[in-house]
């Protein structure tokens, strides 16, 4: 019983560290072009009247620009990254977050830039499910200066019951989101509130549990709000499975071994020893919480132990001296 107890408390701490292992994806390790940005026009092949769409990734997650390259004009849409940090210029070329100090959050340089036109390339891949803690949002220089009515033009000045909705679900697979979803106001002056975002702010995500991806949608009260928003320092852990934890846990000592090699925590398991070429020269079935197997037997050489445990199956390597 006791020694359950212990397996128990072993796996417990095992999973409390797999979960408290974050990432961050940062931007940081993109190069930005001399521009200041990327939106994927220094990619494009350069035909007139042709989309292409790029992607690239960061820490573990996959984003994606479509670039168009028009007869006189070219549009992007998607997650553009960049390292500008121009507060005052309030037009579409200016891709730079506002906040202060300027640049990227917690002080870094780089971050993106999103442009979600009619909510098309709107959407971020991760390489594995995970788990997202927080991630760091705050409005595009354009577009606050648009909404707080110092763009020179002052005619989208927010007002009351005006408001830049965005929404973020999880993305479970292709057709199916997570059953929460979670909204921040990058504007809110609704119910008497007069808040235009205009720093990076943390927004919980805890609440999407495990996820393949990120879909953002923008609402605006006002149809000509430039429909960007800036992200940053998207923070994940990626869950452990319950094999991986269970395989933590199996130990075989000594190793390289002589004579007796002891394989630990494998209780109701089923243990084979294999040769390099794939011979087998050990089995016992149904093995106690800690077996103490004799290979006295055996030759110098590498061995295999294949360890069976209901649908699992782990592999160990053995040196017999």
């Amino acid at each position: 019983m006791k020694r359950n107890l212990f397996l128990t408390a072993v796996l417990i701490a095992l999973f409390s560290n797999a979960f408290n292992a974050q990432t961050t994806i940062d931007f940081e390790s993109l190069t930005v072009p001399a521009e200041g940005y990327y939106n994927g026009s220094t990619d494009h092949s350069g035909n007139v009247n042709s989309t292409e769409v790029f992607t690239y990734s960061e820490n573990g997650a996959n984003f994606s620009i479509s670039y168009t390259l028009g007869d006189g004009y070219d549009y992007w849409n998607g997650f553009a990254y960049s390292n500008q940090t121009d507060l005052t210029t309030a037009n579409w070329d200016n891709y730079s977050a506002y906040a202060s100090p300027a640049g990227g959050a917690d002080g870094s340089s780089n971050y993106s830039i999103a442009y979600l036109f009619y909510n098309v390339g709107d959407t971020v891949m991760f390489t594995e499910p995970v788990n997202i803690n927080k991630i760091s949002i705050t409005n595009s220089v354009w577009a606050y200066h648009y909404m707080n009515g110092t763009d020179g033009v002052g005619t989208g000045t927010y007002e009351a019951g005006d408001s830049l909705t965005l929404i973020i679900k999880g993305i479970i697979d292709e057709n199916t989101y997570s059953e929460d979803s979670v909204i921040f106001y990058l504007a809110d002056f609704t119910n008497a509130n007069s808040l235009i975002v205009n720093n990076w702010t943390e927004v919980n995500l805890n609440s999407l549990g495990s996820v393949n991806g990120l879909k953002f949608e923008l609402f605006s009260s006002d149809d000509w709000t430039p429909a960007y928003f800036c992200l940053d320092n998207i923070i994940y852990n990626s869950p452990a499975s319950v094999s991986d934890i269970l395989e933590t846990c199996i130990s075989v000592f000594p190793n390289p071994a002589k004579d007796i090699v002891n394989i630990n925590n494998v209780p109701n398991a089923n243990i084979i020893i294999n040769d390099i070429s794939g011979k087998t020269v050990y089995t016992k079935n149904n093995c106690s919480e800690n077996e103490k197997i004799n290979i006295s037997n055996l030759n110098s050489g590498i061995y295999f132990i294949r360890i069976e445990n209901n649908n699992e199956v782990f592999t160990k390597k053995l040196i017999v001296k």
